[in-house]
């Protein structure tokens, strides 16, 4: 089950709750921003909603930390003040709301939306740069080989592959096995 944080007062979190309910999100409130440094800093969280009522800069604050640590966050304003406060924010990484249950869903859909995409692409960096490693140790150990044996490129991918096979390792684990005895 996620977990949703949502700085508002009770009333508002009542209110908000209700929008999400179907949703499935085990929710924390907070009511001051000390409070939500703390569940922010301590708690594995999947977005957070903050409501732009809470006193002074509170709001804003809570917002662009929990952005700072790469929160998904949703702060609902005033209809009036959205274009202004969106300028603002947009630089923060804070998606914003107009204070209606439409505009909620809409900006918390885009936002799950956003999230999804970023960590699919982020999972295929990593693959992607696990099998660049491989082929670097794969490469060191083909060159060795031309170096150390005089063999070309080809006899020495049909080395490392022989031996992977023979002793029942990946082409990974033979090559690794080249370079530490070659070097």
């Amino acid at each position: 089950m996620e977990t949703v944080l949502v700085a508002a007062g009770r009333v508002r979190y009542g209110e908000i709750q209700k929008i999400f309910f179907p949703g499935g999100y085990r929710f924390v409130r907070v009511e001051s921003e000390r409070e939500a440094r703390m569940q922010i800093l301590d708690l594995p969280l999947s977005f957070v909603i903050v409501d732009g009522a809470l006193a002074g800069r509170e709001a804003k604050d809570i917002a662009v930390f929990a952005a700072s640590q790469d929160i998904d966050t949703l702060l609902i304003v005033p209809e009036e003040a959205v274009g202004h406060m969106a300028e603002t924010m947009l630089k923060y990484g804070v998606y914003v709301a107009a204070d209606a249950t439409d505009s909620v869903l809409a900006v918390a859909g885009a936002m799950r939306v956003a999230g999804e995409k970023l960590r699919k692409a982020e999972e295929k960096n990593r693959k992607l740069l696990s099998r660049l490693r491989n082929e670097k140790v794969l490469t060191e150990a083909k060159c060795l080989l031309a170096g150390k044996k005089g063999m070309c490129e080809a006899e020495a991918h049909t080395y490392i592959e022989k031996k992977a096979m023979n002793c029942r390792i990946s082409l990974l684990d033979a090559a690794m096995g080249i370079v530490r005895e070659l070097s």
